[in-house]
């Protein structure tokens, strides 16, 4: 089956930030991603096998550590053959590293097959450009949203192995992080630190 790792996003932050990106619309033939499917992806699995499901939930229990904090940075471009193809929130922590060094570690000692061709950029995608209709127009909006960005962090809670059709997600396995803050703490945080 195809799957990934992820990272929940709360829906706050998933639609502050769709919401700051809509004026690239007039200037590029794009979609944004459903607000229910934005995630952070930590191992990307092209054909996992069922039998993989009971190893990854053993790896989720190995790895049980305390909630650590997600910065979103800013906004960022990937481009294909120099041309923009995919904006997305570009992500700070250093806990989220480290974890995701752990993650990958501990699937390759148990030949867990994952892609890893590329280097690991943590991101949100936000939405994908089919064309840019006008490169003045989409450069001026997109340096106006990186100037005026309003950064944000929020605790994660918990991390799943999703199943994925691209249509439809399900939750194969999941495990929560240990709470080490308070309620009053606990409250997601936008425009700031």
């Amino acid at each position: 089956m195809r799957a990934f790792i992820g990272l929940e996003i709360p829906e706050n932050i998933r639609t502050f930030y769709t919401s700051s990106c809509k004026s690239l619309r007039s200037s590029a033939d794009m979609y944004f991603v459903r607000l229910d499917k934005m995630h952070i992806t930590l191992a990307f699995f092209p054909d996992l096998p069922n039998t993989y499901i009971k190893n990854i939930e053993e790896i989720f229990k190995e790895l049980k550590r305390e909630q650590f904090e997600i910065k979103c940075a800013n906004i960022g471009l990937f481009k294909r053959k120099g041309i923009p193809s995919t904006i997305f929130i570009k992500i700070g922590s250093d806990e989220l590293n480290i974890y995701k060094e752990q993650l990958h570690q501990k699937l390759r000692e148990l030949y867990i097959p994952f892609d890893d061709r590329k280097p690991y950029t943590p991101h949100i995608t936000l939405g994908r450009i089919k064309e840019v209709k006008s490169e003045y127009d989409f450069t001026k909006s997109y340096r106006y949203i990186a100037q005026y960005f309003k950064s944000s962090s929020f605790m994660v809670d918990n991390i799943h192995l999703y199943s994925s059709d691209m249509l439809t997600y399900k939750k194969e396995a999941s495990e929560d992080f240990i709470k080490i803050y308070s309620e009053e703490s606990e409250d997601e945080n936008i425009g700031g630190y």
